[in-house]
């Protein structure tokens, strides 16, 4: 799959938004980025779009290569095909956000060199092992995020729009 120059692929994972109104999941939505549908072969694991399929069809796409992404989740399986990157590339004016587990962000990471990975964390948290490699690769990006703080999204956001090399990322 192609990624168009002018288009960016933004990868969060991290366990720091879950509680929070402001979620960072929306926070590139409104920038122009657009989140792609996932599949999932039993339930949801995250808010994202979903479309059911069947274990064979899961099994027939990934041998065919089109699975971009998955992880076994709830007795099934869960991720993302590239149609339905393509589709949320075509739509979106920035480029695609993918919101998932480490192990999603790794595999993106993988297909595609010019992703960047976010890993939005709490500084006393550690990092998943699953991000070493986008970590040698230099696109993964740890953001330390103090969810009690005022302003601490309002920050975090303004790091990835910079990382991204968008504009908006002043700080007031």
């Amino acid at each position: 799959m192609r990624i168009a120059e002018n288009k960016k692929i933004a990868v969060i994972t991290g366990t720091v938004w879950t509680g929070s109104r402001s979620a960072p999941r929306r926070l590139l939505v409104k920038e122009g980025f657009v989140r792609p549908t996932w599949f999932t072969t039993s339930r949801r694991i995250n808010d994202a779009a979903y479309v059911r399929m069947s274990i064979t069809g899961f099994r027939r796409a990934r041998a065919s290569r089109q699975v971009i992404a998955h992880i076994r989740y709830g007795g099934g399986f869960v991720g993302i095909m590239e149609d339905a990157l393509e589709q949320a590339m075509e739509a979106a004016r920035q480029g695609v956000l993918i919101v998932g587990p480490p192990e999603i962000a790794a595999q993106v990471a993988a297909c595609f060199q010019k992703a960047k990975v976010f890993a939005l964390k709490d500084a006393q948290m550690s990092m998943s092992p699953h991000l070493e490699p986008a970590a040698r690769a230099g696109q993964l990006h740890r953001i330390d995020v103090d969810v009690l703080a005022p302003g601490a999204w309002t920050e975090a956001h303004a790091a990835m729009l910079r990382i991204l090399e968008l504009p908006g990322n002043d700080v007031s």
